[in-house]
């Protein structure tokens, strides 16, 4: 009997230290989250549901309340998360409803809303009276790149034998026009035209004299996207981008001018490269993962590229966003791992974005096929910084970018040599992007 009574008074301690250690109670929460919900008081809101939560106490009115908060503190992500319990709780509460669709669309995850939308109350849609004209978004750009090496390589003699040919360019441009359909709610069509006229120069190292030709090159590019919303916040893209060239076939040039210099009127060569493709996306609250793959056969290589890409969002919203992929190429017998790292800051009127790419980048797929690396020379690595500014209606954006290139030498019959030779380019990026 004394061991019994002393077991009950061991429970009774024990029931009365948990008590005591748990400081909030559920009228407690519910009085004190409404009241703050009224003042607008956010922070203080989100400090005592997340205590609450912590200690157990639930419940649907908090999870919306909080759900507010994040939203009016511009965390949409987390206000995602807390709106999706409530309305697997509740689907019909047309609160919830409309401020889900709104953290969806705020969050850049549209079809998402979209397809919300369908799903959303009468009461709520005709609020919201969603559209899908026929164009959402039209989009302007340039890239200008320049050779910063080359003058140099121009006069530089450091062929280590003679007869030997290289090839560099000067600079080229791409120019592009983008548009945007939403072809249904589930289903996102994006395509770009680009235009890219490039000037070159051949090198030719004849018994220790060199001979530069100039060339030129245009190649016309047509890329098209279609993104799925699978629903869950999954995303399937499937893309493909086609490109039409033709360049100075220097084999056929009639060379003009004098002291080791020559202009070419040559015949011109076409060639048609592809690149086709797909991803597979997960959004989740505090991480976004990728898979990808695609095949080509830039330059002439039978090329396969697979990859996985992650971004995570720390602060349960879009404001800071650190960012990593890792990419498996496989071209021809060349196998070769690609590195990409950055950080992106976010905010409702400007964005900035640093990024660096390790490892070598030839023939080389990224964003889902809209950006090739299809340059005859290699690049080593590359750095950058994107800038964009937003306006109720535009996106205007600028960068800049720094690359290491590195080229191998060929003989007079087009046989590649070993031997390599580095040079630097720059890259300037500009666009502007009209929302309707």
């Amino acid at each position: 009997m004394g061991k019994q009574i002393g077991l009950i008074l061991v429970l009774l301690m024990v029931t009365t230290l948990q008590a005591q250690q748990k400081s909030l109670s559920y009228k407690e929460v519910d009085s004190t989250s409404y009241a703050l919900y009224l003042n607008a008081d956010w922070k203080s809101l989100l400090e005592i549901g997340k205590k609450s939560r912590d200690e157990g106490i639930d419940f649907y009115y908090l999870k919306v309340r909080m759900g507010i908060a994040y939203y009016k503190e511009g965390k949409m992500l987390s206000a995602i998360k807390l709106f999706e319990e409530a309305y697997a709780v509740n689907p019909y509460d047309a609160v919830v409803q409309e401020y889900l669709y709104w953290a969806y669309r705020y969050s850049g995850l549209i079809l998402e809303s979209h397809l919300f939308y369908e799903k959303m109350s009468k009461q709520v849609t005709d609020k919201i009276q969603l559209e899908l004209p026929f164009v959402t978004a039209l989009d302007l750009s340039v890239l200008a790149t320049n050779n910063s090496d080359y003058d140099q390589l121009l006069l530089a003699n450091d062929n280590v034998n003679n007869n030997e040919t290289r090839y560099f360019p000067k600079n080229y441009q791409l120019f592009s026009l983008g548009l945007n359909h939403p072809f249904s709610k589930r289903v996102n069509f994006y395509h770009r035209i680009s235009m890219m006229p490039t000037s070159s120069v051949k090198q030719e190292n004849l018994l220790g004299e060199i001979t530069n030709t100039s060339y030129n090159a245009n190649e016309t590019r047509y890329y098209a996207d279609v993104t799925v919303g699978l629903g869950n916040r999954w995303y399937l893209d499937t893309y493909f981008n086609v490109i039409f060239g033709k360049y100075d076939d220097l084999t056929d040039e009639v060379s003009t001018g004098g002291s080791g210099n020559s202009t070419a009127s040559p015949a011109t060569l076409n060639y048609t490269d592809f690149v086709f493709g797909g991803s597979l996306t997960k959004a989740s609250y505090y991480v976004r993962n990728t898979i990808n793959a695609s095949v080509s056969n830039l330059n002439g290589f039978n090329q396969f590229q697979t990859g996985y890409t992650i971004l995570l969002y720390p602060l349960g919203s879009t404001l800071l966003v650190p960012f990593g992929s890792i990419q498996f190429q496989n071209q021809d017998a060349y196998s070769n791992m690609v590195y990409t790292g950055g950080l992106s800051v976010n905010t409702a009127r400007f964005s900035i974005t640093g990024y660096g790419n390790i490892g070598e980048l030839n023939n080389f797929v990224v964003n889902n096929g809209s950006i090739i690396y299809n340059q005859s020379a290699t690049a080593l690595n590359e750095f950058g910084l994107i800038m964009a500014f937003y306006t109720k209606n535009a996106i205007l954006k600028v960068g800049y970018s720094f690359m290491e290139m590195e080229d191998y030498y060929y003989t007079q019959d087009q046989i590649v040599i070993l031997e390599k030779y580095l040079f630097n380019q720059q890259n300037i990026i500009g666009g502007i992007t009209w929302k309707f």
